[in-house]
């Protein structure tokens, strides 16, 4: 089979061995595997010293169970997340569940950056789900950002009537726009694409501004009586920017952090500002098994718009288009479709 293949900041289509199965497995076709910003991160910034296939967004179709499978078959459209924790251990039961050695053990085999994936047994029980006729294998594939998002909100602690600032509004702060709006909160946004803030405005956000400008000063003000904001969402990792950022919450309000920063990044902040001001700071990397079966059901329902976000689809061998258009911003998201006609 076609694989995408990093290494030391290069990548490659290769033909690689289809995985076997063991009797708990399935094996999916890859039909589409969204290209998160953390797959960029990797090869453009980790050493990755072994050849690695990425790709963790995954929907695809049954095309081979394993003896002991009782929950698909053959021809089922399934979407899976790429980690399962196992819910007993000490950060399991403390609602850690990311930190889990288990879920940080476990993967798919390979990554969704090739035409097939092997579902291993505890994925299978735990974290693959049948795709409803409704809902497109691109509007699957959200299942996992999506999980993770509702379980940032979540965290954060967000309640009706809050007003949260979102910096970035890429493929996942429009995410979390439309989590937090659910949640009954009012959103003002940041980014300097104007038409990221029109999509993020067609959303529903109340207001958005390319920086800390006047403007944006006293609308903060204003829905907030002055208090700032509930909660501060950095989607985009900028040191320089943290600072302010915790200058914009009120006494006891939360930096809810959903973006890494790049190597050997430094930041500096007051810290008496969060002892004296009680600022939370509150970071959240994935989701849990939950957390991605009700982010399926947002979807499912119509709850979570993704519609906008499955336009750009690329074969393996257009990779490097993709990556072009995610670290140029000229497009929101990028979805690989590994058996799309050209691939083979």
């Amino acid at each position: 089979m076609k694989a995408l293949v990093s290494q030391n900041h290069q990548f490659e289509v290769r033909e690689v061995p289809r995985p076997s199965l063991k009797e708990g497995d399935l094996l999916l076709q890859v039909k589409a595997c969204g290209v998160c910003f953390s797959d960029v991160h990797k090869i453009r910034f980790q050493p990755l010293e072994k050849p690695v296939i990425l790709g963790h967004e995954v929907a695809g179709r049954v095309v081979e169970v394993g003896s002991a499978v009782r929950k698909f078959q053959i021809g089922d459209r399934v979407v899976v997340a790429h980690h399962v924790p196992c819910l007993r251990c000490h950060y399991c039961r403390h609602g850690n569940v990311s930190m889990c050695a288990q879920f940080q053990r476990t993967n798919l085999d390979p990554g969704g950056f090739a035409q097939f994936v092997r579902v291993p047994s505890e994925h299978v029980e735990s974290v693959a789900f049948p795709i409803p006729a409704g809902l497109s294998d691109n509007e699957a594939s959200f299942m996992e950002p999506l999980g993770c998002c509702l379980r940032a909100v979540k965290r954060a602690g967000i309640q009706p009537g809050d007003v949260v600032i979102l910096v970035g509004l890429g493929s996942i702060g429009l995410l979390l726009l439309q989590l937090v709006r659910r949640a009954g909160a009012e959103c003002i946004g940041l980014d300097l694409d104007l038409a990221r803030r029109g999509f993020a405005e067609s959303l529903g956000l109340s207001a958005s501004f390319s920086g800390s400008e006047p403007g944006f000063r006293q609308t903060l003000a204003k829905m907030t009586q002055d208090r700032g904001a509930d909660t501060v969402w950095l989607t985009a990792g900028n040191p320089a920017l943290i600072p302010t950022a915790l200058s914009w919450l009120r006494k006891g309000g939360t930096c809810a952090v959903f973006s890494g920063l790049y190597p050997d990044s430094n930041v500096s902040f007051d810290w008496n500002q969060l002892y004296y001001r009680e600022i939370n700071i509150v970071p959240s990397y994935s989701s849990s098994p939950a957390d991605l079966e009700e982010a399926l059901e947002l979807l499912v329902k119509g709850f979570i718009n993704v519609s906008f976000l499955t336009e750009h689809t690329f074969l393996l061998k257009q990779f490097s288009q993709a990556l072009a258009a995610i670290e140029s911003r000229t497009i929101l998201k990028a979805i690989m479709t590994p058996n799309g006609k050209d691939d083979g």
